[in-house]
């Protein structure tokens, strides 16, 4: 039988000027025998809160690298279209 490591330690992290709240890490080892997490984040950025929703990482690295990504995005749609529009888009 296949068990899964589920924490359920929530903790915030920096991420380029962004508290990350991790509220949850879920440990799988897939069929390849390659090890992945998947973990549910939610960003706050300039005072707006992501809702919550899950990358799938292979480690710290990977997942700190993912945040980036996510949050130039909204760095991106900010510079583009307005702080209004971040706020009607990821809330």
């Amino acid at each position: 039988m296949e068990t899964n490591s589920l924490l359920l330690t929530p903790f915030f992290i920096e991420v380029d000027g962004c508290e990350v709240t991790v509220f949850e890490s879920l440990k799988r080892e897939m069929a390849t025998g390659q090890t992945w997490f998947f973990v549910v984040v939610s960003i706050n950025y300039k005072g707006i809160k992501t809702r919550r929703y899950t990358l799938a990482v292979r480690d710290t690295q990977d997942l700190i690298n993912k945040l980036k990504i996510e949050i130039t995005k909204i760095k991106f749609m900010e510079y583009a279209y307005g702080l209004d529009y971040v706020k009607r888009l990821i809330v």
